[in-house]
């Protein structure tokens, strides 16, 4: 891991990010600078370290995350994939920094991460309404995330099964995410799905744009819409 300043590009990455929608760009990298940011370079499969993400919050730069319930120990579950100007960890913009980390976020492949400082949050929002509003739209978009999630565990289908797991396994060739499997059988069984099942799905998520298989390789064309399988 490689920690650094932010540089030119990397506000201009920064700036697609949701929460600065509506802002001008003196308003964003000024946000930045009262804040403190760092900037940390991982590679895929890395784990950012409770430490890292205990005072405050994350933009992606580059690249993408992975963010699972529990630890790899202990056993996980996907719960969303973090990809190039989307944060993370923003629960201390709602006043929450310090909070105990109850998830562990991995590199799916190469990335860069801004790491921001939580500053006094009422100062921050009161002299930036924008990103507070903001906020608040990001807040009501993940609690419907959380919903459809919840409602995909406790009925998921053969697609929303195959797609979570897709996401879930991933790594990152070249600009590719991609998955290797052993064999349709193996996956089935992995799945808890018939075969003609997953062969449904698999046609399905082709069909839609959202894979492309070639042999025992798949990849991942629109994770977004994966997501929201």
């Amino acid at each position: 891991m490689n920690s650094g300043k932010m540089s030119v590009e990397d506000y201009a990455a920064a700036a697609g990010c949701q929460l600065f929608k509506g802002c001008a760009d003196d308003e964003i990298k000024s946000f930045f600078d009262r804040s403190g940011v760092n900037v940390i370079s991982f590679a895929g499969g890395d784990t950012v370290s409770p430490e890292m993400r205990a005072n405050g919050w994350a933009i992606v730069i580059s690249g993408s995350v992975r963010i699972f319930s529990g630890s790899e120990s202990g056993g996980t579950m996907l719960l969303n994939v973090v990809g190039s100007g989307q944060p993370f960890d923003i629960s201390s913009l709602a006043g929450c920094a310090g909070s105990p980390v109850m998830s562990e976020v991995r590199a799916a492949g190469k990335c860069r991460v801004a790491f921001i400082g939580a500053m006094d949050t009422m100062l921050l929002m009161s002299e930036f309404p924008k990103v507070a509003a903001n906020c608040m739209a990001f807040f009501c978009g993940r609690i419907a995330f959380l919903n459809r999630k919840i409602h995909t565990l406790s009925r998921a289908t053969a697609e929303q099964k195959l797609a979570d797991f897709l996401l879930s396994e991933f790594g990152v060739e070249g600009e590719k995410a991609t998955v290797r499997i052993k064999s349709c059988v193996e996956l089935a069984v992995r799945l808890n799905l018939s075969r003609a099942s997953l062969y449904r799905a698999l046609g399905t998520l082709e069909q839609s744009g959202m894979i492309l298989r070639s042999g025992k390789l798949i990849e991942l064309m629109d994770v977004p819409a994966l997501q929201n399988v």
